[in-house]
C-alpha cells in the first residue's frame, strides 16, 4: 500500500513573502566570512599564482601538457599515422607527414601542431598512438596566458624526453624485437 505524507503548507508571513529576513540573514553570513578573513588572513588557503605553483598530486595518471617522445638517435618516435589526430574529439591536433629520404617506408611528422586553447585534455591522443610517441606526463599545467599564440604548440616545442626516459624505441620496434626472440629488451 502507498503511504501518503501530509505536508503542512502554511501561508507565508509578511517578512517571508518580502524575503527581507532572508536577505538580512544572507548579508550576515557574508559579512561574517568577510570580517573573519580580514582579521585572520593566515587561515586563507591562498596560492600566489603564477609566482607560486600549486602542488600536483603524485598520481601517475595525471594528464598534463603534451610532449612528443624522441628515439635514441634524436628522431621523433611519431610515424605520422594520424591516429591521434583522428581520435581527438576537439580536433586540436594537425599533422603533416613527410618521408625520410633514406627510408621510404617510414614517415615522420613534417609539422605537428596542438592547439591547447581547443584541447579538452582527455588523453585520447595518447591512448590512440600505436608508437607510444605522444605523452601527457610533463607535470606542466597549461595556465593562463596573455597571448593566445602561446597556446599553439608546434613540433619543436613538443619534442623532448623527460629525464631518465625509459623507452627510446617505438612500440612497433619493441614488438619487432620481441618477435626476434629478444624478450623485449631495449
Amino acid at each position: 500500500m502507498i503511504s501518503v505524507k501530509k505536508v503542512n503548507n502554511r501561508p507565508l508571513g509578511f517578512l517571508e513573502r518580502v524575503y527581507l529576513w532572508e536577505v538580512v540573514k544572507g548579508i550576515g553570513v557574508t559579512a561574517g566570512h568577510f570580517f573573519s578573513n580580514l582579521l585572520h588572513p593566515s587561515r586563507l588557503p591562498t596560492i600566489r599564482y603564477p609566482e607560486q605553483a600549486s602542488p600536483l598530486p603524485g598520481n601517475a595518471n595525471l594528464r598534463t601538457r603534451h610532449r612528443l617522445k624522441l628515439r635514441a638517435d634524436g628522431t621523433p618516435k611519431c610515424v605520422a599515422c594520424f591516429m591521434c589526430q583522428t581520435a581527438c574529439p576537439a580536433y586540436c591536433i594537425k599533422i603533416e607527414a613527410a618521408e625520410y629520404p633514406d627510408n621510404p617506408v617510414e614517415k615522420y611528422p613534417a609539422s605537428f601542431d596542438i592547439d591547447l586553447a581547443r584541447c579538452v585534455v582527455c588523453g585520447m591522443c595518447v591512448e590512440a598512438c600505436p608508437e607510444d610517441a605522444i605523452a601527457m606526463d610533463t607535470r606542466e599545467l597549461p595556465g593562463g596566458v596573455e597571448d593566445r599564440n602561446t597556446l599553439l604548440l608546434n613540433k619543436e616545442a613538443l619534442l623532448r624526453n623527460l629525464p631518465g626516459e625509459p623507452s627510446l624505441l617505438g612500440a612497433a620496434n619493441r614488438l619487432a624485437k620481441r618477435g626476434a626472440g629478444n624478450g623485449g629488451a631495449q
